[in-house]
């Protein structure tokens, strides 16, 4: 989609457009050093030490990676397993990325003896601000398309962009066809539920988990929602359900246990 949006730029920008009009990279950048700055200002408020904030979001950014890659690595490792063929997901995996994330920044909080639940509380919004800057970049990379469709906010990918060589590959159209079949811009629409969970969330009094587990929730049955719309097959399904789904409703699942035993303790 880059090129595409280059392209619409060019009659008015020149050369520049090409500069003017970031990458994945680019907005993958941007939505960590957003997301960061949102973190140290939220947590701030909530009394947490700067100097902690910064820690953990270094640490939520390495494991994040990790988390990101360890999803396709394990795709790969069933798909080997079932098939004997080594091919595995493509790229990296968002909810990897999430929870990964989490899990890094839960061990660096609770090794500075302060209270993790809270601080994860008072945090929680980077993550849709961030969300939606990196699904924006997607949109540019054209990763993440979705399924055909005839409703007039439909996207076309040009020429070698991933939907475009699917489509190819699936017969819908022509090696010589310039741009893909028309798709719901999923990536819009996953940046979307990142920024509305972000507006949500910041809404909500920082406690003992209520603004996290809501951001989760959300965030699980949004993203199950999306993935229905979702054209991408390499992103890996068991059941009929994609990965992400499955991740979803162990996220809901792991929720609703958490929800009953507080209540229950009290």
């Amino acid at each position: 989609m880059r090129p595409r949006v280059v392209g619409l730029l060019e009659p008015w920008l020149g050369v520049l457009a090409r500069h003017v009009v970031p990458g994945y990279a680019a907005m993958l950048g941007l939505a960590c050093l957003v997301g960061t700055l949102v973190v140290v200002d939220e947590t701030g408020r909530a009394g947490f030490a700067r100097s902690l904030a910064l820690r953990a979001m270094l640490a939520a950014y390495v494991m994040g990676l990790a988390g990101a890659g360890t999803i396709p690595l394990v795709q790969g490792a069933i798909r080997w397993w079932a098939t004997g063929s080594a091919a595995g997901g493509a790229g990296f995996a968002a909810y990897g990325g999430i929870l990964g994330g989490l899990a890094g920044t839960a061990v660096v909080v609770w090794r500075a003896r302060a209270p993790v639940l809270p601080f994860l509380d008072a945090g929680v919004p980077a993550i849709g601000v961030g969300y939606f800057i990196a699904r924006m970049g997607c949109f540019l990379a054209g990763c993440d398309y979705g399924k055909p469709t005839a409703l007039p906010f439909a996207v076309v990918f040009p020429r070698d962009s991933h939907a475009w060589r699917d489509h190819v590959a699936r017969g819908w159209i022509s090696a010589e066809t310039p741009l893909s079949l028309p798709v719901h811009p999923t990536q819009l629409y996953m940046a979307l539920c990142g920024l509305a969970l972000y507006l949500l969330t910041r809404k909500m009094s920082v406690g003992a988990g209520a603004r996290f587990a809501a951001f989760m929730a959300g965030y699980a049955v949004l993203r199950f929602l999306v993935e229905l719309l979702r054209g991408d097959a390499s992103r890996g399904s068991a059941l009929g359900l994609s990965t992400s789904q499955l991740i979803a409703l162990a996220v809901v699942a792991t929720l609703a246990v958490w929800r009953v035993r507080v209540h229950g303790a009290r």
